[in-house]
C-alpha cells in the first residue's frame, strides 16, 4: 500500500530540530577552557577541570551569545580574572599572537593549577558585571581592565591569531574532521573530539518511517564534512534527499569523499546567502530532483525565532506550514516564536513526530 502524506517535502534545521548539540558544545567550551590554559600558559593540569561542562551549559543558557567562540571567549576571561597573578601588557610590547602567550608563559610566573583557578572563579561577580553592562554578549563586550583579559587572543583568521576559535574547533572537531576542514594537523588537542557525544533529537526509526511519506531536505550552518559526519554517526545521512551546508572553510581542495557526497546529496555552497534563499534552495532541490511541478506543500521544522529566519516570506512563495522546534524551552521561546510565524510549536521531539504524522494546521492554531 502506497504511503500518503500532507506534506510533499520536510525541511529541517540541523542543528535546531534533527541533533541535539547540549552535550558536545558544553563540553568543547570546557575543555577548550583547559587546554588554552594548559598548553599556551603553562597553567598546571591539577584539579580541573575550570568549568564544568554542566557550569558552561548554565551560562550559555542564561547568557545571550550568538555563537560557541563567543561563549568560550567570555568563560577564558573570566578564567584569566582568577589567575593569582596580575601580568601587565606593557611588559610584553615587543610580542605578538601566540608569541605574546608563549612570552607569558616562559616567565614562569603562573604558578596556578586548574583546580586553583576553579575554586578562585567567581561567576556570580563575573555575571553581575555582564549585567550592569546590558547582559549577554554585548554585556560582555563593555567589560573593560578586567585581569589578564589581554591574555585571551580572540581576533583575526583561526590558523593565524585568532587562537581562541582554534582551540575550540580543535577540541570539538577531532583530528580526522579538523584536517579535512582546514588541511592542517592540530596543534593545541590531541584528545578525540567531542563531536562524537552528539545525538539525534528524534527517533531515527520515527524518522525513517515518516520519510517513507516525502523526501527530507535539510539545512545546516555547518560545513559539508561536518555535516557529513554528524549525520552518519546519528545514523540519518541515508534518510535525506537534499541537503544545504555551508562552503567547506578549509584551505585547498576537497577531498573525493567529500566531493562524492556532496554530488550524490545535491549538497549547496550557501553559506553568503541569506537563510530563507537556502531553505528555498533546498526546497527546489527536492522538487528538480522528484520532478514535482506544481507548488509543492513544504514543511520547515526549525527555530523560527532566530534572526534573519524570513519565515513569513517563505509562507508567501510557498505552500509552508512552519513549525518552530523549542525542545525543552520555556513559554518565553514557545511565544517568540509564534510571533515569528510558527504555526506549531513543538516542545518535544515525541511532539513533533506527532504533529509531522498529522494533517498540518492553519496559522495561530495551538498544537496540544
Amino acid at each position: 500500500m502506497a504511503n500518503y502524506s500532507n506534506y510533499d517535502v520536510l525541511v529541517f534545521d540541523m542543528e535546531d530540530a534533527l541533533v541535539d548539540q547540549g552535550a558536545s558544545l558544553a563540553t568543547a567550551v570546557s575543555r577548550a577552557v583547559d587546554a588554552y590554559l594548559t598548553v599556551l600558559l603553562g597553567i598546571r593540569q591539577e584539579g580541573g577541570p575550570v568549568f564544568t561542562p554542566e557550569e558552561v551549559r548554565q551560562f550559555m543558557d542564561a547568557q545571550d551569545f550568538e555563537t560557541d567562540t563567543d561563549v568560550l571567549h567570555a568563560l577564558l576571561t573570566a578564567a584569566m580574572h582568577a589567575l593569582s597573578v596580575e601580568l601587565d601588557e606593557d611588559e610584553f610590547l615587543g610580542h605578538d599572537g601566540r608569541d605574546l602567550l608563549d612570552a607569558v608563559r616562559e616567565t614562569g610566573r603562573l604558578t596556578d593549577s586548574l583546580g586553583d583557578v576553579a575554586r578562585r572563579k567567581n561567576m556570580a561577580e563575573f555575571a553581575k558585571l555582564m549585567r550592569q553592562r546590558g547582559g549577554g554578549k554585548r554585556g560582555f563586550a563593555r567589560l573593560r581592565n578586567l585581569r589578564n583579559q589581554w591574555m585571551v587572543l580572540a581576533e583575526g583568521h583561526i590558523m593565524m591569531d585568532n587562537v581562541v576559535k582554534r582551540i575550540l574547533a580543535e577540541v570539538y572537531l577531532g583530528a580526522e574532521l579538523f584536517l579535512k576542514e582546514y588541511h592542517r594537523e592540530r596543534q593545541f588537542y590531541q584528545e578525540h573530539g567531542v563531536i562524537g557525544l552528539e545525538q539525534c533529537w528524534i527517533d531515527p526509526a520515527a524518522l525513517a518511517s515518516l520519510r517513507k511519506r516525502c523526501p527530507f531536505a535539510a539545512v545546516s550552518s555547518r560545513s559539508q564534512a561536518e555535516a557529513q559526519f554528524v549525520l552518519a554517526n546519528i545514523g540519518l545521512d541515508r534518510l535525506f534527499d537534499v541537503i544545504v551546508s555551508q562552503d567547506a572553510m578549509g584551505m585547498g581542495m576537497a577531498n573525493l569523499e567529500e566531493v562524492s557526497w556532496i554530488r550524490d546529496l545535491g549538497v549547496g555552497g550557501a553559506a553568503a546567502a541569506d537563510y530563507g534563499t537556502r531553505v528555498a534552495d533546498a526546497i527546489e532541490r527536492v522538487r528538480a530532483q522528484e520532478g514535482l511541478e506544481q507548488v509543492v506543500r513544504v514543511g520547515f521544522i526549525g527555530n523560527c525565532a532566530r534572526e534573519g529566519r524570513t519565515i513569513p516570506a517563505l509562507k508567501d512563495r510557498y505552500r509552508l506550514t512552519a513549525i518552530g522546534a523549542a525542545f525543552g524551552q520555556d513559554k518565553k521561546v514557545i511565544a517568540a516564536q509564534r510571533e515569528k510565524g510558527a504555526d506549531i510549536v513543538a516542545q518535544d521531539p515525541g511532539q513533533l513526530v506527532r504533529i509531522l504524522s498529522e494533517r498540518p494546521r492553519m496559522r495561530s492554531t495551538d498544537y496540544s
